[in-house]
């Protein structure tokens, strides 16, 4: 039996927040088990330092409060007319508007640990870009900082509806696999591939400094190829086990298949070919892989995935 999966969605006045909103509103509408919260953070008009500087009368500063009030519901209003239209059932959306928020971040943040949201989701791009080309700044402190959240960074410009799941030797695939199944299971009609890039030959099956006789070469020879067995094993354990719940879950068997290759430019860019060449628009990777990255506490694939995806919405699973 399902249960209902909260969703709790950042936006702000921008057209694109709108554009973001009715994307996910898209992918989501033929399922019945989801509930979006929209949140927006209104920043603080610091009201008194403008009075003070325009020189305005109580009445003119009663009427920017109004005006300032109107304008943050108006966010929300907008953001969930966009998500009704987009045929997401009007019944299973909340508003939250956080007045005089300065770090919209933060606030998602904490919402989320005290109302028990496990995914956190906005657009790629906010309205201050000046500073970030390819990231807005909330989205970028939240892809950071939500290490124990799930987050769905959405660019409105989504190619498709087909699912490319990033799996790595590591146990976070089988969150990802987990994630993929709870959220994305009702799309029957998608494409899911498991893929999965072969790293290159921990160090020590690299050759000597010296060179090997026949038997030590033969016996070098058989432990790479045991690595590499075992190593894609565990993989395609991974995968099996997800397309089994995947089929449970009513996806055609024929809609869900395994890939795996070597790496050739880097996982990464590997990663982004598959998702460009074969017109994927949406990705599911883990936040860190076999190895703990301590920059941001988020794993190098899903950084370069972060600023070099496009069109696309990227589930980054904790």
């Amino acid at each position: 039996m399902n249960t209902e999966k909260r969703i709790l969605f950042g936006v702000d006045d921008s057209e694109f927040s709108i554009q973001a909103v009715t994307a996910v509103g898209g992918l989501l509408k033929n399922s019945k088990n989801y509930r979006i919260t929209l949140f927006y953070g209104a920043p603080d008009p610091n009201l008194p330092f403008l009075s003070k500087a325009l020189g305005l009368g109580p009445k003119e500063l009663r009427h920017l409060e109004k005006v300032c009030s109107l304008e943050e519901t108006n966010v929300l209003v907008q953001a969930k007319e966009a998500l009704t239209d987009s045929g997401f059932d009007s019944h299973k959306i909340e508003t939250i508007c956080q007045t005089k928020c300065n770090d919209p971040a933060y606030q998602m943040l904490k919402l989320a640990a005290e109302e028990g949201y496990e995914t956190l989701a906005l657009g790629l791009r906010g309205p201050a870009q000046a500073a970030r080309k390819l990231m807005g700044s909330v989205a970028y402190k939240l892809v950071h900082l939500a290490d124990d959240r799930t987050l769905w960074i959405v660019d409105p410009r989504i190619s498709s509806r087909d699912v490319l799941v990033a799996l790595v030797g590591a146990s976070i695939s089988r969150r990802v696999v987990e994630h993929v199944v709870a959220y994305l299971s009702h799309l029957k009609d998608s494409r899911f591939t498991f893929f999965h890039v072969t790293p290159p030959l921990p160090p020590q099956y690299w050759d000597d400094a010296r060179i090997l006789d026949a038997k030590e070469r033969q016996e070098r020879e058989e432990q790479i190829d045991q690595w590499m067995k075992g190593y894609e094993d565990r993989v395609k354990a991974i995968a099996v086990e997800g397309k089994e719940k995947l089929i449970n879950a009513g996806v055609p068997e024929e809609n869900v298949t395994f890939k795996i290759q070597p790496q050739e430019r880097g996982i990464a860019r590997d990663i982004l070919e598959e998702l460009e060449s074969n017109d994927y628009g949406i990705l599911v990777i883990g936040r860190k892989g076999s190895k703990e990255i301590d920059q941001f506490g988020l794993g190098s694939k899903a950084h370069k995935m972060l600023h070099n995806g496009h069109a696309l919405a990227i589930c980054v699973v904790n």
